[in-house]
């Protein structure tokens, strides 16, 4: 390869530059790609205009901008009729962006954004769902919202009602859960008592539910009760997520006996616990999103419900 000091910039040598840093600003494929617009190859032999430069450097540092990290040579741009000089660490640069395409700074990202919701105030037992669609338009665009930083928040939370050791599992449920979020790469949740990460992220989704997140309350009378989350993908920009909430704890059943409601005509007679939630039970939705004009913006999904509460 020509690039070095002293010897001519070929069409060759910025066409493998400006190939590499579209690879993870432009279209890209798989786990690389944002959506920006590419920057423009030559011709073979074609001289390399000032402007040409600067649209590399350009795309270069955008990358690098929403991604928070450091570069060399991005602010190394020319005016027009002077000289394109080698940089010595440009391929380094390029291989930064690469490497932390998967990166994105905080800064750069809306976050908490509205999705969806779902709640119900009537009591329950057995298994309610929440289901949802969350719709990219197309698979490159849900590719470029992972890829640039993206991610779907899911919250589930109990209050109200009566005070009962039931709806108290059922709050501390939630709350031992936290947020549960969906990445490019994997399922994670915030709380410290329920719940266990997953590896399966966007990337991972198929045209089948998979388990992304299980929350069992995992001892005492309510074991039985969990929140199991689910995900699919049309793959087409479609993905379809399941938040189950399973109440199976079985109600404690037993025969009157021997004083108070026990006497005549109680005794001897069967009882059946109580065994419903009630008070205010939801799942609530939201998003972030690379959301810089000036380096990396991507669009906003759609929700719908499809099954509530």
């Amino acid at each position: 390869m020509a690039y070095q000091q002293g010897d001519t910039i070929t069409a060759a040598d910025y066409n493998t530059f400006a190939s590499n840093v579209n690879a993870v600003i432009g279209t890209g494929s798989g786990a690389k790609g944002y959506g920006l617009s590419e920057i423009t190859t030559l011709s073979a032999g074609a001289t390399i205009t000032a402007a040409q430069w600067n649209s590399l450097l350009s795309g270069l540092q955008k990358a690098a901008n929403h991604q928070g990290t450091t570069l060399t040579n991005a602010s190394n741009t020319v005016t027009t009729g002077g000289n394109i000089l080698p940089l010595s660490n440009l391929a380094a640069d390029i291989t930064l962006i690469d490497t932390n395409a998967d990166t994105a700074d905080a800064s750069n990202l809306s976050t908490a954004q509205a999705g969806t919701s779902s709640s119900r105030t009537t009591s329950w037992s057995g298994t309610i769902t929440h289901t949802f669609t969350c719709d990219f338009g197309s698979q490159n665009a849900a590719r470029y919202f992972f890829n640039s930083g993206g991610k779907i928040h899911v919250v589930v939370a109990r209050s109200g009602g009566s005070s009962t050791d039931q709806n108290t599992a059922w709050t501390n449920l939630g709350t031992g859960l936290g947020t549960v979020t969906m990445n490019a790469t994997d399922t994670t949740k915030s709380g410290g008592t329920y719940g266990t990460n997953t590896a399966v992220g966007y990337r991972d989704l198929t045209t089948s539910y998979q388990t992304i997140m299980s929350a069992p309350i995992g001892s005492g009378d309510y074991t039985a009760n969990d929140i199991l989350m689910q995900a699919k993908t049309d793959g087409s920009g479609l993905l379809t997520f399941t938040v189950g909430l399973n109440d199976d704890h079985a109600a404690a059943t037993g025969t009157y006996t021997g004083g108070g409601l026990g006497t005549a005509p109680n005794e001897g007679t069967g009882w059946t616990g109580a065994d419903s939630v009630d008070g205010t039970i939801s799942s609530t939705v939201t998003f972030d999103k690379a959301d810089n004009a000036s380096y990396v913006q991507v669009a906003s999904p759609t929700f719908a419900n499809t099954a509530t509460l």
